[in-house]
């Protein structure tokens, strides 16, 4: 087991670009004009490179697809759009469900979804999709013909570890994306927002990229499986250093992974579960074929 600790990330400001035009091919939708808007958040090249910059070896943005479960109405997803947004060299297209849709694993509309221009409650451009949340990585790749080297999941207000990663809507984003061969990274945490867990959750969740962006932006980092980390229902002062276990198979009757102690009263945690119980953020890798828990 890998324990691995918060550092610092620097920060830029970023500037906000769309191009003019709008997305969607459903009747209701507008007539469809000659582009299409790509809502993408980017490093803004006139100002001076950080002292830690997303990747600093590369040539090239990381270009990241940032998705949610909870729609692109939730201010959960600005947590992640704050952070990653105004990191260097990274470009960062939000392409979320219009509502929420939470609960729905990696179902998908029959004959694909519809999608139009759309802002987070930050005031942050994407797209908003009409169908569940792994229809997003359709929209992404097949509508909008985005490359990305990463899709993210998040952060998705309530935890998603051990057998709830199998009907988790935001698991089930990354589930959707490594099929078709790209990086999926997932990240949630408590059910009631909260601005510094969840800030905490998305700094993880940038870390972890900034760590594999070598890999992603190369090409060569794994698409076996979903990253998910998963942080306590803690103040983060309270929480213990990030754990790298393996996702439990089960949650035993009668426990709640959504309350905690807060006092790393288990030094040495198992699987995800244990570690969210004795107050630890967790790391874990969920393959994208699960079954469900039975009723």
């Amino acid at each position: 087991m890998r324990c691995l600790h918060r550092r610092a990330l620097a920060l830029v400001v970023v500037s906000i670009v769309a191009i003019a035009g709008c997305g969607g091919d459903d009747d209701d939708a507008a007539a469809e004009p000659t582009s299409t808007t790509q809502a993408t958040v980017v490093a803004d090249p006139t100002t001076t490179v950080p002292d830690e910059a997303a990747c600093p070896s590369s040539e090239e943005p990381l270009r990241i697809v940032l998705v949610n479960d909870d729609g692109v109405v939730n201010p959960a997803i600005d947590a992640m759009v704050d952070l990653l947004g105004e990191q260097e060299g990274v470009e960062l297209t939000i392409v979320a469900p219009a509502e929420e849709r939470s609960g729905s694993s990696d179902q998908t509309t029959p004959g694909g979804a519809t999608y139009q221009e759309a802002s987070t409650p930050g005031g942050n451009p994407a797209y908003s999709v009409n169908g569940f949340p792994a229809d997003a990585v359709a929209v992404a790749l097949d509508d909008l013909a985005l490359d990305p080297h990463l899709f993210v999941s998040g952060v998705n207000p309530g935890q998603n570890v051990g057998s709830l990663a199998a009907i988790s809507g935001t698991v089930g984003v990354g589930r959707t994306a490594v099929r078709r061969g790209y990086p999926a990274l997932a990240v949630s945490a408590g059910l009631e927002f909260d601005d510094e867990q969840f800030a905490y959750a998305a700094e993880l969740g940038a870390e972890w990229i900034a760590e594999n962006c070598a890999a992603l932006v190369a090409g060569t980092a794994q698409t076996d499986t979903v990253t998910s980390i998963n942080v306590p229902a803690c103040p983060v002062a309270q929480m213990g250093p990030l754990q790298e276990v393996p996702r439990a198979t089960e949650i035993a009757e009668g426990v709640n992974v959504f309350v905690s102690t807060c006092d790393q009263s288990d030094p040495a945690p198992a699987t995800d579960v244990a570690a969210l119980l004795a107050g630890y953020p967790s790391i874990s890798q969920v393959e994208p074929d699960i079954t469900p828990p039975g009723p």
